[in-house]
């Protein structure tokens, strides 16, 4: 048995042992919200450049196989255990939707090779590819998946809910004469927490890759950074108001493909956004669920819409397969009309 066997086996197996307590339950409607897999650095640091290979922000051979192995994973999960999907692309059962950035795009791309791999496509294409329509709007007009788009409207929420918290100040306070010197090192200009948040991305990277750290950065320096970055982009969504202010258009839009599922009309079965880490940090704050740090590459929150042999619907989010405690529902699956209310009572 190869690895791709193997791997398929084992997400079937654990599918399986999953969902024996929902045997009779019929999943008729999937949503997956992911996060692109591993990139290089957002930003470079002027005193310190390092040629990137693939470019700035740019998805790597890495993440290209994140996230086919994530789309082999839910082939297993769509289409051979819950047989949601067809076992050959339908144009009418599903929807991709990206931001306009590359590395989200090859994302898709890449998920989608491993959710319809070669030889279940087209017969006059090599190896009987399929092609997948993504979906996409122009970056500066994209407000749905980008939660920091209206950059006036997100400053103002995080100077009313975030810089005003009392740990924010405090850190901000403790590191304060470290920034003009982190700023000289690197010349990447350091003023506020956030402003941590490129740098601590580029370090990160660079340990990842085995890149020289910046002269005069020590390796106590850089996981000071990396883990001072991690908290501060995690607090720009912690606070319940920005994740409503900012996630209540896609929330809106997911219900609203739920509650179409509910029709056995409905030919549309599955949507598939391909986005960032504040796409994923605004969803699950809006849900009053935040996380405590970046969502790792490749992250995928899902919505599943069930439907029970007494025609009763209900909702089970889970990120990276771990069940998402909704508190507003009490419980680690939400009924589809608790959805709606939640969904209904955000302010955005």
């Amino acid at each position: 048995m190869n690895k791709a066997m193997m791997r398929v086996t084992a997400v079937l197996i654990s599918l399986f042992v999953a969902t024996q307590a929902f045997a009779d339950d019929k999943l008729v409607f999937a949503i997956d919200i992911i996060r692109h897999g591993d990139r290089t650095p957002i930003v470079e640091l002027p005193n310190a450049s390092y040629t990137w290979q693939q470019g700035l922000g740019r998805l790597t051979e890495e993440g290209m196989q994140q996230e086919y192995n994530l789309g082999v994973k839910m082939r297993a999960k769509y289409v051979d255990l819950y047989h949601l999907l067809p076992a050959r692309y339908a144009d009418e059962a599903m929807y991709v939707r990206s931001t306009n950035v590359d590395r989200t795009l090859m994302s898709a791309q890449s998920l989608l090779y491993g959710l319809y791999p070669l030889g279940v496509g087209a017969a006059t294409l090599p190896s009987a590819f399929q092609p997948i329509p993504i979906h996409t709007i122009k970056k500066e007009e994209e407000i749905l998946l980008i939660p920091d788009q209206d950059e006036k409207k997100f400053d103002a929420l995080l100077h009313r809910y975030v810089y005003s918290q009392p740990e924010w100040k405090k850190k901000t306070s403790e590191l304060h004469d470290k920034f003009r010197y982190w700023t000289e090192l690197t010349g990447l200009k350091i003023g506020s927490l956030r402003d941590l948040v490129l740098l601590g991305d580029n370090l990160f990277v660079r340990e990842h890759y085995q890149v020289a750290l910046p002269a005069g950065i020590t390796e106590e320096d850089a996981q000071d950074i990396i883990s001072t970055s991690k908290w501060a982009f995690s607090q720009l969504f912690y606070p319940r108001e920005v994740g409503e202010a900012t996630a209540g258009a896609l929330l809106t839009e997911i219900k609203q493909h739920l509650k179409e599922a509910t029709d056995a009309k409905n030919k549309l079965k599955y949507v598939l956004y391909s986005a960032h880490d504040s796409t994923i940090m605004m969803v699950m704050s809006a849900l009053a669920v935040p996380v405590a740090e970046w969502p790792h590459y490749a992250s995928d929150l899902n919505f599943e819409l069930f439907e029970t042999p007494t025609n009763q619907y209900y909702v089970k989010i889970s990120l990276n397969d771990e069940p998402v405690v909704v508190p507003a529902c009490h419980a680690d699956t939400c009924s589809l009309a608790q959805f709606m209310q939640l969904v209904k009572s955000i302010r955005s």
